[in-house]
């Protein structure tokens, strides 16, 4: 696959393979021969065998996060899985859905914005109050790479709709998305894993939450998630950053 580099403003799009080998490139572990080395090098992204100056912020982080970022997004066409790693700076690789990625870095503080972004998370009607215990294997089709299982899902999870026909009923017309955002670092020496899940339809959002019967929907706000979403994330970045240090997985 291609890499495209644009040294204007430093946007990097690239496949597996390729990012692999930019963020080793500071080890022993890329040869200089290296075929996808090569390609990297002559779109601008690799100079001199360093990494463009644009690009360093985002690969110090990668290098040295304090904290990793997973979110995945799964719909009725695909499923897509972004990757983030946090320090003073942020790396993002967003999934393109075609075997590409767009690498970019961004301050902390906007991460949350990058969030929303890729969850695609907008406007949505307010559902009204309720909740239904949903089954984790309802939630791991939607989740599938096969898109026999996410039908399976949608037919299963319209019928746990019933309490919201408009949410139901919009499932079954395509109008849904789950997202799972998935935080871990390490503080006070122990690792810190957070989840935050949610069910997005044209009719209105709610979040997955845990009880004794297991998984519940449970309508969330567009406000209360924002909330959630900012939540999931480490406070202080900067403090983390001066004590254990949690490297990229």
């Amino acid at each position: 696959m291609s890499v495209e580099f644009d040294a204007a403003n430093g946007t990097l799009r690239l496949d597996a393979e390729a990012f692999i080998t930019l963020a080793e490139l500071s080890s022993d572990a890329v040869d200089s021969c290296d075929t996808t080395l090569g390609r990297l090098v002559d779109v601008g992204a690799v100079t001199a065998g360093v990494p463009h100056p644009l690009l360093r912020p985002g690969l110090a982080a990668v290098a040295g996060s304090v904290a990793t970022l997973q979110v995945l997004v799964a719909g009725p066409e695909d499923v897509r899985l972004h990757h983030g790693w946090l320090a003073g700076d942020a790396a993002l690789l967003t999934d393109l859905g075609d075997g590409t990625y767009d690498f970019a870095s961004v301050s902390a503080e906007f991460v949350p914005e990058a969030i929303a972004r890729v969850t695609l998370v907008g406007p949505r009607p307010r559902l009204g109050s309720g909740s239904v215990v949903v089954d984790e294997a309802v939630l791991d089709d939607l989740a599938s790479s096969s898109s026999t299982a996410r039908a399976a899902g949608v037919e299963a999870l319209a019928g746990l709709l019933a309490p919201w026909p408009a949410a139901a009923a919009a499932v079954r017309a395509g109008g849904w998305h789950l997202a799972l955002v998935d935080v871990a670092f390490v503080e006070a020496g122990r690792t810190v894993a957070r989840r935050l899940a949610w069910l997005d339809t044209d009719a209105g959002m709610l979040r997955i939450e845990a009880d004794d019967h297991g998984p519940v929907l449970v309508p969330v706000s567009g406000t209360k998630l924002w909330r959630a979403v900012v939540a999931v994330l480490p406070d202080g970045l900067d403090d983390l950053g001066r004590g254990s240090v949690a490297r990229s997985a």
